[in-house]
């Protein structure tokens, strides 16, 4: 059984949501999952429409008296449980002050072989619930703003494990990200050079995410083409194959839909460019007839008939002339034809292309 902690200093940077969605995609992948929810504020607990109630409070269940069975809840999703919050969870950190760092992993224990992966969705705090989850946590995961703000919390996270001697493995990756913005790109770029460790699936801005308060679902239930879903998908990927739970490399396929749904603009105008190029296509044809006849006959009688009265190199000259004179119109349409169907020919492989 693996543990993965989604967790930060800062608030607002996403954590309940990637948490939620995260486990999802680790059940649809076939692992058995267990979401434990360790905010007081029971958001998790919230959005897999559980209700945030704990028989016999936090401090029983930590203590090691409260049979694990009876507080892990169903959910409406296959191969995902949850453990719920509730408000006494606000007393997990004085419950937690007097026990060993590794508490949590062994309030786990009883129920190692019946899930794949955990993940613990933190609150944002430093904090001896916060060291307990770093001992205990395989892997932290680190949802980050393309910020300044955002970025010096995650170096104060790793000061903050230094000082306490703790050596966790932490995986940054991006949140709330706009790639129009400068700003979020110079972040993401400069943070590759730094944390070598920095997962390269990142979650696009979208009010999709928002949508999950209303919906009450993981993304990928009732936007499962939408790109936050899609980046969410390609995340997992990745997050599993370090963990050694997937072996299938399907990164780069999910990859690939993330971007294709990402690109909201270019998509329509390559369907638009299509049509247009069919249409162009059809055109060029028939353009192409009155051009050939009128060069073959028209142009070539007249220069016949000053032939006989006058030398062949001023009839060799006119006839180009003539030529051009009388395909003008026809040459404009059909250049104009020509270039509109030249990528759709390209791409069809048909005359155009060849």
């Amino acid at each position: 059984m693996k543990i993965a902690a989604v967790y930060s200093i800062k608030g607002g940077v996403g954590k309940t949501a990637s948490a939620i969605n995260l486990a999802h995609c680790a059940a649809n992948s076939g692992l058995r999952v267990l979401l434990w929810d360790l905010d007081p504020q029971a958001a998790a607990t919230f959005y897999v429409r559980t209700k945030p109630k704990l028989k016999g409070g936090v401090e029983k269940l930590i203590s090691g008296k409260q049979d694990m069975s009876r507080v892990i809840r169903s959910t409406d999703y296959q191969n995902l449980d949850v453990l719920p919050a509730e408000f006494s969870y606000r007393n997990l950190d004085h419950i937690l002050e007097e026990e060993k760092r590794t508490r949590l992993r062994k309030v786990l224990k009883p129920v190692r072989d019946d899930y794949d992966l955990v993940i613990l969705d933190c609150p944002p705090s430093i904090s001896s619930l916060s060291e307990q989850v770093f001992a205990s946590a395989d892997t932290l995961l680190v949802p980050i703003i393309p910020t300044v703000l955002s970025l010096r919390t995650l170096e104060q996270l790793n000061a903050y494990l230094a000082e306490i001697d703790l050596d966790v493995p932490v995986w940054p990756f991006f949140t709330l990200v706009d790639r129009r913005k400068t700003l979020h790109k110079d972040v993401m770029e400069s943070l590759k050079q730094d944390y070598p460790l920095q997962l390269s699936g990142f979650i696009p801005y979208s009010s999709v995410v928002e949508r999950m308060g209303i919906e009450r679902k993981p993304i990928g239930t009732f936007s499962r083409n939408s790109s936050p879903a899609v980046s969410y998908r390609s995340l997992w990927q990745e997050i599993g194959q370090r963990l050694s739970l997937l072996k299938e490399p399907t990164v780069a396929p999910a990859a690939a839909k993330a971007s294709e749904a990402e690109s909201t603009v270019t998509a329509p105008q390559g369907a638009a460019t299509g049509k247009a190029s069919a249409k162009g296509e059809a055109a060029s044809k028939p353009a192409a007839k009155p051009a050939s006849k009128e060069a073959s006959s028209k142009p070539a009688a007249k220069p016949a008939s000053k032939a006989a009265s006058s030398k062949k190199a001023p009839s060799a000259d006119k006839k180009p002339a003539s030529k051009d004179s009388a395909s003008k119109d026809a040459s404009k349409d059909s250049s104009k034809a020509t270039s509109k169907s030249a990528a759709k020919g390209k791409k069809k492989g048909g005359n155009l292309g060849d």
